[in-house]
């Protein structure tokens, strides 16, 4: 049976997000955008799920393109491939 990853994925992203904040208090990334500290926080630690608005914001905050938050060491090409079997 194949397996969804999604949680997976979504972990990635969220380390993705801390990897890419450093040292960077979550307020001062809220400052820069429409979102506040906690839901940062929240997203990058995995703790809840977000709607693509709040990608965008957490972007804003930290000044980089969207799919940056994305770039995640993951194979989908195999993971599709598994899906499709």
């Amino acid at each position: 049976m194949n397996e969804f990853k999604t949680d997976e994925i979504k972990k990635l992203i969220a380390e993705k997000i801390k990897e890419i904040k450093g040292d960077t208090p979550y307020t001062k990334i809220a400052e820069k955008c429409n979102t506040t500290a906690a839901r940062i926080s929240d997203v990058s630690n995995n703790k809840i799920d977000c709607q693509l608005s709040t990608f965008i914001e957490i972007a804003t905050g930290l000044r980089i393109h969207p799919r940056e938050l994305f770039d995640i060491a993951f194979d989908f090409k195999e993971y599709y491939y598994e899906l499709d079997k």
